[in-house]
C-alpha cells in the first residue's frame, strides 16, 4: 500500500514537472491561499446572510444606528448598488461617504475575468446627496490625495470590492494608518475558489506586514465576509 501510495505521488509530481517551475510555484501558492481563506472563512461561526444585499442593509440600518456618524469608503463602486444603501441609511448629517473606481471596468485581467469586466461605462452612479463624492481614477493615483485629510478620528466602514491583488493591498496600506478599533471592513470576495491570490492574499499579506488584529462579524454565502478591528 505505502508502495502505491509513493507511485501515485510521484506521478503527480511528475505531470507538474513538465510545467514552468513559474506556474508549478504559482499554483501552489494559489492553492495555499485558498485553503487559508476556506479555514478562516468556515471557522467564523457568525450570522451568514444568503445574499450580500441583505447583510449591507442590515449593516447600514440595524448593525450601525442610522444616527451614527460614519464616513464610508467604498473600492470598487461599479453602479452604486451596495453605495447607494449606505448613503440612503444612514441619517447623520455629518457622515461622509466617498467611493473609489475608475467606472470603467477592471484595469486588468482578474483570473478569468477578462479587462474591461464590470465597467458602468464611464457613468457614475446617480446619487446627489451632498455628503458624496466620487473619486473617478486608479487608486493609487486617487486615495493618496484622499488621505491627505483624513483625520483617524471618524468611525470608518470600508467596502473593499476591487478584485485585484494590488488594488486591494493599496488600498489597506494607505488606510493603516488611519484604522482604529471598531473600524469596519467588508471583503467582497474573500472566499473564492478560483481567485484566492487576490483580495484573501493581500488582506493576509497586509497582517503578516501590521499585526491588525480583527474578529469576524458576519458572512455571507458567496464569500463575503465583514470583520471590525479590535
Amino acid at each position: 500500500m505505502k508502495d502505491i501510495f509513493k507511485g501515485i505521488i510521484f506521478g503527480f509530481f511528475k505531470i507538474f514537472a513538465a510545467f514552468k517551475t513559474s506556474s508549478f510555484s504559482s499554483f501552489f501558492i494559489s492553492w495555499g491561499y485558498l485553503i487559508k481563506s476556506e479555514g478562516l472563512y468556515n471557522r467564523s461561526k457568525v450570522r451568514s446572510f444568503p445574499d450580500r444585499i441583505d447583510m449591507h442593509r442590515f449593516l447600514a440600518t440595524e448593525y450601525i444606528r442610522p444616527d451614527e456618524k460614519i464616513l464610508f469608503l467604498e473600492f470598487g463602486v461599479y453602479k452604486g448598488e451596495t453605495y447607494s444603501i449606505w448613503v440612503n441609511g444612514n441619517k447623520n448629517p455629518q457622515s461622509g461617504f466617498a467611493g473609489f473606481d475608475t467606472f470603467t471596468g477592471l484595469p486588468e485581467d482578474w483570473g478569468n475575468i477578462k479587462q474591461g469586466s464590470f465597467s458602468a461605462g464611464g457613468k457614475l452612479p446617480d446619487i446627489s446627496d451632498i455628503r458624496s463624492k466620487f473619486h473617478v481614477g486608479l487608486i493609487q493615483d486617487t486615495l493618496p490625495q484622499f488621505v491627505k485629510d483624513l483625520s483617524g478620528k471618524e468611525r470608518k466602514i470600508v467596502h473593499i470590492d476591487v478584485d485585484l491583488y494590488n488594488a486591494t493591498l493599496i488600498t489597506l496600506v494607505l488606510l493603516e494608518p488611519f484604522f482604529q478599533k471598531g473600524d469596519i471592513l467588508i471583503f467582497d470576495d474573500f472566499f473564492t475558489l478560483t481567485k484566492a491570490s487576490h483580495e484573501f492574499k493581500a488582506f493576509s499579506d497586509f497582517l503578516d506586514l501590521y499585526k491588525i488584529s480583527f474578529q469576524p462579524l458576519f458572512k455571507c454565502r458567496n464569500g463575503h465576509i465583514v470583520i471590525e478591528l479590535t
